[in-house]
């Protein structure tokens, strides 16, 4: 979900719609508020401190977990539809369930996410924090697990890999595609608090969206060839691919 209400908000076009039966799209737990608000920032200069990528994005929000952080697959399948209806050019999810070792990926998925890549959508999904690095370490989860949706890792602030973040280690899919910052991210939460920080590969999945939609907007690259900008332009990093993929993710 998203706060409607916060005060960082104001005056920005926000199209919304619940997918969870009995809950409106107001956030009652704090994830969607910060996810969006890493992705896309306030619109107009805030009290410091400032955060957010793609300040003059279109912010659609629809909530498909609920209040509890769970919900079905197909109210996220009901909720990519709407936000693919209402012209998102990036759709960024910060959800996602573990999968068993070789566990292949989702078939349903992976045919709506290839389809919306050829037409020019790009679904960005976070990879899972289920590891607990060093001694266990998880595969990447669904739906990040398909080969469609860019898979996103996180790194700290000393650009190493997150304890928590999952690895590409199914060799059917599942791999890392690219890795962001997700320790301590600073970015909005609901209520009176207007920010906080947060921990997972949640806060990297966003960074890596709203850096596509500045490309998007800026060079009017969409889908397949937003993927391939992305990765021309990440950071290689001294790290195992199948913890990083092609690096960090870059704005420039």
């Amino acid at each position: 979900g998203f706060d409607l209400e916060h005060s960082d908000f104001r005056g920005r076009a926000v199209f919304h719609r619940s997918f969870i039966a009995g809950e409106q799209v107001q956030d009652g737990n704090g994830h969607g508020t910060h996810c969006i608000g890493t992705a896309c920032g306030a619109l107009a200069p805030q009290p410091l401190p400032r955060y957010g990528i793609a300040h003059q994005s279109e912010i659609l929000a629809g909530k498909v977990l609920s209040n509890a952080g769970s919900g079905p697959d197909r109210g996220i399948l009901a909720g990519i539809d709407w936000a693919v209806t209402n012209g998102a050019s990036v759709i960024s999810m910060s959800l996602g369930s573990p999968v068993l070792p070789g566990e292949a990926p989702s078939e349903v998925y992976e045919q709506v996410a290839a389809r919306l890549l050829q037409r020019g959508v790009l679904i960005v999904a976070a990879a899972g924090n289920d590891s607990r690095r060093p001694t266990a370490i998880s595969p990447v989860g669904r739906p990040a697990n398909c080969p469609s949706i860019m898979s996103v890792g996180a790194v700290d602030q000393n650009l190493k890999i997150a304890f928590f973040s999952n690895r590409g280690s199914n060799p059917n899919g599942g791999a890392i595609d690219i890795v962001a910052p997700g320790v301590g991210i600073l970015s909005s939460v609901p209520m009176s608090r207007r920010v906080g920080r947060l921990d997972g590969t949640s806060m990297a999945t966003p960074h890596v969206a709203g850096i596509a939609a500045l490309y998007a907007q800026n060079t009017g690259l969409k889908g397949a060839a937003l993927w391939m900008r992305l990765s021309q332009t990440a950071l290689r990093l001294p790290l195992p691919s199948s913890d990083c993929g092609i690096g960090l993710v870059q704005a420039s």
